[in-house]
């Protein structure tokens, strides 16, 4: 295999969310996390001729890799064996869907998946987000529940009268579980909440019928009328639309100075310039923070941009390796403003909040500014899921996420079934969110305030 091109980080993506399906709610066959940007809402039939051809062409792709990272686990041959003649036989999408999906289950890792194509439209497509609908409501995995974590203002939960700190326990036909000791880390939290936050979409003007239980213990049901997605919105490659919000917040500190709070939903190119502004104006503060929590990913080349706005000198923040080839990502030191007035690296203090849905990208740059001491990392471990991926479009259409290499931070931790572990485990209560306070934030902050030496 020839060296890993730098141009190729502009295209690999490191992005994550869970598929969940009746057996991982019922506690029986535990899946695979994958991706999930999309619901498979259509049926179209597919000949035989098609039907092989495309899951032919996934399975060559996967193999390739394979070979290339050196897994030698799976008998890859012996996999199509058994799966062809049901690709064959598959009369819809729908149906070589699921034998595709089982196909990639058995790889065990994160960052495969197979998007339907009515959810990843070609990418000269005109984008629309007027099909994509929302509750507007955050949710976490708080005190063995599933919890209504934030609302957005003005959205369709926050009309409806939803408030935070309130446990979901059905929405629509999905009865959400609660969850014990053995279920505190690893993939069926995951696919528990992302299946109960998938199903808080549709399409705009739908209602979603949910059934929650406040503090106090009272039952309480809404009708929930959703509401299109606020834009803006990332096309990339053949990945569906994707949100590109961006915030950023000051807060006060008990010594009078400003610290920044820098928050958004992905890594996506769209949101850099936004950023590079907020760190422009946040020059003269104490510290910036980076929420980075619920940040699933996106294109991993983002973070040697991003570092560079904290770091006066390169410094690797991880490597991509492949068939005993290697990629290093490295920081690219801000030297100047976008209008090219001359300025210095962010000398302040940085802090990373993550948690249980931070993922991919956000790991990889979270597990990096930690090893290099650049940044102290607040609240719960990460998914553990972060490989570089691409997204190839197959026969029929659908997009094909595949892994394409192995991915270690600087100090050389593989952080793919593992995660990040914070500097300081600050754990988001159900009280703290009935009660409006934000304890991994509060963290960061206070840290901020306490006199240390500065490094020269």
């Amino acid at each position: 295999m020839p060296a890993i091109k730098p141009t190729a980080v502009a295209l690999t993506l490191a992005l994550f969310a869970v598929v969940a399906n009746s057996a991982d709610h019922a506690g029986g066959v535990r899946r695979s996390p994958r991706l999930d940007l999309g619901r498979d809402t259509g049926y179209r039939v597919v000949d035989s001729a098609l039907a092989v051809t495309t899951f032919d062409s996934a399975w060559r792709t996967i193999g390739v890799t394979l070979e290339r990272r050196g897994i030698t686990r799976l008998d890859w041959p012996e996999v199509r064996r058994e799966l062809l003649p049901r690709a064959a036989r598959a009369e819809s999408d729908s149906a070589l869907r699921a034998v595709i999906d089982d196909m990639l289950a058995r790889i065990g890792e994160s960052h495969f998946a197979l998007l339907p194509a009515q959810a990843a439209p070609a990418a000269d497509a005109p984008t629309s987000v007027s099909a994509l609908g929302a509750a507007g409501l955050a949710l976490r995995l708080l005190d063995g529940g599933v919890v209504v974590w934030r609302t957005d203002s003005g959205s369709a939960a926050r009309r409806a009268g939803v408030l935070p700190g309130w446990t979901v326990e059905r929405i629509d036909d999905l009865t959400v579980p609660s969850l014990g000791p053995a279920d505190s880390v690893g993939p069926r939290r995951l696919a528990v909440l992302t299946s109960a936050m998938r199903a808080l979409r549709g399409a705009p003007g739908a209602t979603v019928h949910v059934v929650v239980r406040d503090p106090a213990g009272m039952r309480r049901t809404f009708d929930v009328t959703l509401d299109s997605m606020r834009g803006p919105f990332s096309k990339f490659g053949n990945l569906p639309p994707l949100p590109a919000t961006f915030e950023m917040t000051r807060r006060t500190l008990a010594d009078g100075r400003c610290a920044a709070v820098i928050h958004f939903e992905y890594w996506m190119p769209p949101i850099m310039p936004a950023l590079d502004r907020a760190v422009d104006a946040a020059r003269s503060c104490g510290g910036i923070v980076l929420d980075l929590r619920g940040n699933l990913g996106g294109v991993a080349g983002m973070m040697m941009g991003v570092a560079g706005h904290f770091l006066n000198e390169p410094r690797t923040l991880g490597i991509m390796r492949s068939h005993g080839e290697e990629m290093r990502f490295v920081a690219n030191p801000r030297r100047a403003t976008d209008s090219g007035v001359p300025v210095e690296p962010f000398a302040g203090d940085v802090a990373i909040l993550v948690d249980g849905l931070s993922a991919s990208t956000s790991e990889m740059f979270a597990a990096a500014m930690q090893a290099i001491g650049r940044a102290r990392v607040f609240g719960e471990r990460t998914a553990g899921q972060a490989l570089p991926a691409v997204a190839t479009r197959l026969p029929t259409g659908d997009v094909l996420m595949h892994v394409v290499a192995d991915f270690v931070a600087p100090d050389g931790t593989r952080i793919e079934g593992r995660g990040v572990l914070p500097d300081e485990v600050v754990p988001l209560t159900r009280a703290d969110v009935v009660a409006g306070r934000d304890a991994p934030l509060d963290s960061a902050l206070h840290w901020f305030e306490q006199p240390r030496p500065r490094k020269p």
